[in-house]
């Protein structure tokens, strides 16, 4: 996977030659939605659904001119939303056992598919469970705007959106499990996506019967997940090639420290800010947003790095996980290498996350986004503002940490 990350770089070589006028107008739908003869259920009808409101809700909402943007409780790079939720229900009261479509702006479930002796599990080879969540790519959505980079923020994009998936599983106490192993190709398939989407992950909870199912009897009618789209073989590629690449399950355990007064407020909370009052913040706080961060990281083989602006405790410079490489005031560097945005520089730390160029490239990028949505849920906690930081110059952030890991993805922290 390699060589899709090398055409993505920012350079100092190739950073102003890639410069394009961007006609907001013809952004596609951010997203989608089934004919209104299907079969709509309000969220809000069904205590034991509700929590779903927290995969996506809407949480603010800006106006532009005439244009109203609605952010959601998961971040997404330039505000695109390319995930798709597709949600498998059974032994809900008086619900139906289905295949779910899950509507965010409307907090509602379509129902796509009522189920027979048929369902998901059967291309997951695990026994019927009473949820799986699966989560699929609308690219164009991201490479509309980014083009090639597209391929970084969409899988940084689905980690966030599993992280508020796993934010509002912690929140019920539900048991859950990660799964990149299922069989992609085959589910791309019976949900007709014809390559216009592509399904990246999947969470399963609660086992609901220990019988096998069959496949789905039916593919599920194409429904465009966009109002235009523009197919891009790079990217098309790209997935291709993560079909056939090894996942492992993740098994993790954050924000169970949280009571669930203060994580469902981080939630409903939690902004991507576009500026920092330059507030310090301590080295107590930053230990707490990082707990266990490092050590999940480092199972995956992704290493962090960050660099210390304004955090009281520690000394200025720039550290490999905790341990100091090199001292010094790095604020005008760190606002060089977030691609001259200041809010590099502004922040108490903005931490950089890497991976080994043999390392699976695709989970590296799922799970930098989702380490990163569990920073900014504690960070909210404690009243610190962060941000995602998708754009920076990959061959002086290198030369900066002395590293030749991949540079996936920079978050700023701070107050």
């Amino acid at each position: 996977m390699q060589e899709f990350h090398n055409q993505t770089d920012i350079t100092k070589k190739n950073a102003f030659t890639q410069t394009q006028f961007i006609n907001w107008q013809t952004q596609a739908k951010a997203y989608k939605t089934y004919p209104k003869f299907y079969r709509r259920y309000n969220l809000d009808d069904y205590e034991e659904l509700r929590f779903i409101k927290n995969f996506g809700k809407v949480t603010y909402s800006k106006k532009y001119g005439n244009d109203e943007v609605k952010l959601r409780v998961n971040p997404s790079a330039g505000g695109l939303y390319p995930c798709e939720i597709y949600i498998q229900i059974r032994g809900i009261k008086k619900f139906l056992n289905g295949i779910y479509h899950y509507e965010p702006l409307e907090d509602s479930l379509t129902l796509i598919h009522e189920l027979s002796n048929d369902g998901l599990e059967s291309y997951m080879n695990i026994k019927q469970q009473k949820f799986i969540f699966l989560l699929s790519n609308v690219y164009f959505r991201t490479s509309w705007k980014y083009e090639k980079r597209a391929i970084r923020y969409l899988l940084l994009d689905t980690g966030h959106q599993l992280g508020s998936i796993y934010a509002s599983l912690v929140l019920e106490d539900m048991e859950h499990l990660f799964n990149f192993k299922f069989k992609k190709k085959q589910l791309n398939k019976a949900f007709s996506f014809d390559k216009y989407e592509h399904f990246v992950a999947s969470i399963y909870s609660s086992e609901y019967k220990d019988i096998e199912t069959n496949k789905l009897r039916d593919n599920i009618p194409f429904v465009p997940p966009c109002d235009y789209y523009i197919k891009e073989p790079f990217i098309e590629e790209f997935y291709s090639h993560s079909y056939h690449k090894s996942f492992d399950n993740l098994k993790i355990n954050f924000l169970k420290e949280l009571s669930k007064e203060n994580l469902q407020s981080a939630i409903n909370n939690r902004r991507s800010v576009r500026a920092f009052k330059q507030e310090a913040i301590t080295k107590e706080e930053f230990e707490t947003v990082l707990k266990d961060v490092f050590i999940i990281a480092r199972k995956y083989n992704i290493e962090i790095f960050f660099i210390n602006n304004l955090i009281i405790g520690l000394k200025k410079g720039i550290y490999k996980e905790f341990q100091l490489q090199e001292e010094g005031n790095f604020n005008d560097i760190s606002t060089t290498l977030a691609f001259n945005q200041k809010i590099g520089g502004t922040s108490s730390a903005t931490i950089f996350f890497t991976s080994k160029i043999r390392t699976n490239y695709s989970l590296a990028l799922i799970l930098s986004g989702f380490l990163a949505h569990i920073i900014s849920l504690r960070a909210t906690n404690l009243q610190i503002s962060s941000t995602g930081i998708g754009a920076y110059f990959d061959d002086i952030t290198q030369d900066t940490l002395i590293t030749s890991n991949n540079i996936l993805y920079l978050m700023a922290v701070g107050k």
